[in-house]
């Protein structure tokens, strides 16, 4: 059975992004060393993987408006650790996905570069053939911070899928991948399934302060398909780990 691992938003660069255990400093060990040590058990559990499936803002860029957020600026370093992240996966293909213009254009796209080392292709939208099952991977989605809405923004990429494939005389996909949203989702019916993905980005530092999401879901998804279905799994890090509440006696 083959088995496919789906990963977005790692935002290498970022204080809080996914980072190698040895450029986690004591800035940021608290939140930086559970993630990457849980990512790195996950990895083990889940073992080689056929395809992994980079879906969008694999680095965190120069932080025009939030440079103290950042271990780097420097783009060309970002992408340096994003390779060595990758790495630690063991797959035999790599397929990618343009990410957030403000993240990872400017001077030239850099997850382009990123790509390259792989010898993989990179798409706005990415077409595949996962086992049977037609699939689209897209980084951009709209979200929702209302508890019932995110269903919502995902269909309606759904149905701009199938109004596509119509105009295109094509068919439209069965599955549909987004990511940008730092959450889990599923919306399904009879024809569609449509998923957001998780994120490899703590919630804290400079980011932390603007992030108002309703939801949060720190993982990735493994996905296999089987004679009935696309199966998702998904493999998420309790919140808990990085993400304490502490109330101040006073």
């Amino acid at each position: 059975m083959k088995k496919h691992l789906l990963i977005s938003d790692l935002h290498c660069g970022s204080l809080v992004g996914l980072t190698p255990e040895r450029l986690i400093d004591e800035r940021t060990e608290r939140t930086q060393l559970p993630l990457w040590r849980w990512w790195k058990k996950e990895l083990k559990k889940i073992g080689p993987v056929d395809t992994c499936i980079v879906n969008g803002d694999a680095i965190d860029g120069p932080g025009v408006k939030d440079t103290i957020g950042h271990l780097s600026t420097d783009t060309e370093y970002q992408r340096e650790i994003a390779i060595e992240i990758l790495k630690e996966i063991r797959a035999k293909k790599y397929l990618f996905t343009y990410g957030t213009q403000y993240h990872v254009t400017g001077s030239e796209d850099w997850e382009n570069g990123i790509a390259e080392h792989f010898n993989a292709p990179i798409k706005d939208m990415l077409y595949v053939n996962l086992g049977g099952y037609r699939c689209r991977f897209r980084h951009h989605a709209g979200r929702s911070d209302i508890p019932y809405g995110q269903g919502t923004q995902l269909f309606k990429e759904a149905i701009r899928d199938l109004l596509m494939a119509i105009m295109e005389e094509e068919k439209e996909a069965e599955y549909l991948f987004h990511s940008h949203v730092h959450y889990y989702f599923r919306a399904e019916n009879v024809h569609q399934v449509a998923v957001s993905t998780p994120c490899l980005q703590v919630p804290e530092s400079v980011y932390g302060r603007k992030c108002r999401s309703m939801y949060y879901d720190l993982g990735m998804l493994e996905l296999r398909p089987e004679k009935e279905e696309l199966r998702v799994i998904k493999h998420i890090m309790p919140i808990k780990f990085v993400r304490k509440r502490e109330y101040i006696n006073v």
